[in-house]
């Protein structure tokens, strides 16, 4: 026979407290661990731009640009930037909110999900696809539209960047929308509205606060956004460009800081005081970036309204300068359309009837929202269905011409790409899901509400809004010239640098996404195991993360896809040259990497083949990626769930036919009448619960 120790209380007790405080001071650790790397990125592209600040001195702040002579204002590569981000945030601002409000309002809840996937989808297109589709497809209709004369201008990019930014308002604009009581739509209804009117009166006035938010979080991508901009704008002419005008510059190639940033880092020109220039530059662009996003979390809080009333006129001066113009059409024409006055001692309600009554065209405004609602969703679906439909087809045509290295793992193949990008998702993936977990752990189960939660969550919020292009710079100076992860040495690159550079990318969204699958877990399973005298630990171990094993597989799933999309830190820690053999101390392309490569190919219909091969891969695993998201992992989890509530069901039923049993045996042994109760708990024996065929269990 075996025998059962007893363990006392107390020392259980002090086990359970011991791994509590145990596990409490290893995500403390990485919590700050994390907001040390933070500040190692600002210090060392500090660090790294001190020479070039030196080099160029006050010509940075000038007025010319011309690197031969040492001049390099940042003007104008910044005012480049600012230019075609605007032209982007101009068209996606209605364009989303339009969208928004349409999947919201007019269509079904319960058919909401492929318009939000649609969307998620769109937002998953690595960047490099959208330059190749400018490049190839968007730039060519637009010359032959505007007669521009090139493709390759700010146009092109401005008008690549609103469908690339336009996800993210849509997004942040329904998850704004989604907290609206619906309740308000009746309430103003009531008062004589139409549907259509109290949504955008009512509704969209309410969540103002989180389309805001989104405006100038896509603002801040826009400006940020690198390597898709790169493909297109290939100049340097600034002084000649902006003398000619706004005209002359719009139809011009020039660069942007990203672009600048990106195309010069490597260029023989200019040497090591060029470098250092340019992670100024960056250390420029992630200020900017930084008090945007700051503007966007500290000005929409309640409690900063509240405190600083002055904001809030400031807020609506901006706001009524930009739409002076469409305010005034609007009091012109609802003077028109609105007859009915309110006289001072009139009854509220015959007012609002006279007034609906007397509106002579009280469904134009309908038609009208309703109208530019569904050209809204038609220009973003034509232009979804028209990359995927460019990507698939190209990349068909490509790899149909016999030179296709899909299958290859030699040099120079998109067969070793697939393998290195594998490599670094592996790396990335292994070391950054403990680590996040433990982070978002700490944040949700063992911090309380504080400054030191507050500090964390401003940490990870800002180096989730960091431009991609700083964490390469970062992993160029730490892992590659710092560290010398490389067979180069320092002067080389490596996947090993490439993998651990991603990793600080995808934390912060790791985290995020990790802690939301734990808020998810209603509080009354740790109640319920606390009561049951289970540690904190134990209760996480056994009861939290079972239950959030579905937001944490969708996590990674994300972080995967997040990988998948980046270029610009891979370009500077792995390089864009292939090697003879796959190795982690070697450099090596990735498949967005391979893409951005082929546009120094001299040979364009080689290049623009591997390009659209790449792209080809790269989309069927995002597609994966949606597929497994939205569709396999929580059909598998629900079927999961249907099989336990069934095999509960009939343990159920067969511990209650026992019973029955059991109790008519005792009749049996001492015969009495039945009452109506037990024969109506004899009678369930014979009405077994249905099986999934629906038939009757015998």
């Amino acid at each position: 026979m075996h025998k059962i120790k007893i363990i006392p209380t107390a020392e259980l007790t002090k086990k359970k407290q011991n791994a509590d405080a145990t596990s409490k001071w290893i995500s403390l650790c990485l919590s700050w661990f994390f907001s040390l790397v933070f500040f190692a990125l600002i210090i060392f592209i500090i660090v790294a731009a001190i020479p070039g600040f030196k080099a160029y001195g006050w010509s940075i702040f000038g007025s010319k640009f011309d690197l031969s002579k040492d001049q390099a204002s940042i003007w104008f590569p910044l005012c480049v930037t600012l230019i075609i981000s605007s032209l982007a945030i101009l068209i996606a601002t209605p364009l989303s909110t339009k969208v928004a409000v349409f999947i919201k309002y007019r269509i079904h809840t319960s058919k909401q999900k492929p318009f939000r996937v649609a969307i998620e989808l769109l937002a998953d297109i690595p960047s490099v696809i959208f330059g190749l589709f400018a490049c190839e497809s968007l730039g060519t209709l637009l010359k032959d539209v505007l007669h521009t004369g090139t493709s390759y201008n700010l146009i092109t990019a401005g008008i690549m960047l609103t469908f690339m930014v336009l996800p993210t308002i849509v997004s942040l604009s329904l998850n704004a929308l989604d907290g609206v009581d619906n309740s308000l739509i009746a309430a103003s209804m009531v008062l004589g509205n139409t549907k259509t009117r109290s949504i955008y009166k009512v509704c969209k006035k309410q969540a103002r606060n989180g389309i805001v938010v989104g405006v100038i979080i896509a603002f801040a991508r826009a400006i940020g956004e690198t390597m898709a901009v790169s493909m297109i704008l290939q100049s340097m002419s600034y002084n000649t460009a902006f003398a000619g005008g706004f005209l002359a510059t719009m139809t011009s190639g020039l660069r942007s800081l990203g672009a600048l940033i990106s195309s010069c880092m490597f260029a023989d020109i200019g040497g090591p005081n060029l470098r250092s220039l340019l992670f100024a530059f960056g250390l420029f662009m992630f200020i900017f970036v930084m008090i945007l996003n700051a503007v966007a979390m500290y000005a929409t809080k309640r409690k900063t309204k509240a405190k600083w009333q002055w904001w809030s006129k400031v807020e609506k001066k901006i706001a009524g300068f930009i739409l002076f113009i469409p305010n005034q059409i609007r009091i012109v024409w609802e003077s028109i359309t609105y007859k009915a006055s309110r006289k001072k001692n009139a009854n509220p309600s015959s007012y609002f009837a006279t007034r609906v009554q007397q509106n002579k065209f009280i469904h134009t405004y309908t038609i009208w929202k309703q109208v530019w609602e569904i050209i809204s969703v038609i220009l973003v679906s034509i232009f979804l269905a028209w990359i995927i439909m460019s990507i698939l087809i190209n990349g068909v045509s490509a790899l149909a011409t016999g030179q296709s290295t899909v299958f290859s793992l030699a040099k120079d193949s998109t067969g070793q790409a697939v393998i290195n990008t594998a490599l670094i998702i592996l790396i990335a993936i292994g070391i950054g899901l403990p680590f996040s977990l433990f982070i978002a752990l700490y944040l949700n189960e063992f911090a309380r509400e504080g400054k030191i939660k507050k500090i964390l969550l401003f940490f990870i919020d800002s180096l989730g809004a960091t431009p991609s292009i700083l964490f390469g710079m970062f992993g160029l100076i730490f892992f590659i010239q710092t560290l010398g992860l490389s067979s180069g040495g320092t002067a080389g690159k490596s996947l090993i640098a490439g993998a651990l550079t991603i990793l600080i990318v995808i934390l912060p969204v790791f985290i995020r996404t990790i802690q939301q699958a734990l808020e998810s877990v209603p509080k009354e399973l740790r109640t319920n195991s606390f009561a049951l005298g289970a540690g904190r630990w134990e209760t996480i171990r056994k009861i939290v993360l079972p239950a959030a094993r579905q937001g944490i597989t969708t996590a990674i799933i994300l972080s995967i896809g997040r990988i998948l999309a980046e270029t610009a830190p891979l370009y500077l820690t792995s390089g864009l040259s292939a090697s003879s053999s796959i190795a982690l101390n070697s450099p090596g392309q990735t498949l967005t990497t391979r893409i951005y490569d082929q546009i120094f190919n001299n040979s364009s219909v080689s290049g623009i083949h591997i390009m659209y091969e790449c792209a080809f891969v790269t989309m069927i695993l995002v597609f994966a990626i949606i597929v497994l998201v939205h569709i396999a992992i929580p059909a598998y989890y629900a079927r999961k769930q249907r099989k336990l509530k069934e095999k509960y069901r009939k343990e159920m039923y067969y511990e209650h036919e026992r019973f029955i049993h059991a109790h008519i045996a005792k009749l049996v042994k001492a015969p009495k009448l039945l009452t109506k109760t037990e024969l109506k708990l004899i009678s369930e024996i014979n009405d077994p619960p249905p099986t999934k065929k629906g038939k009757h269990e015998k």
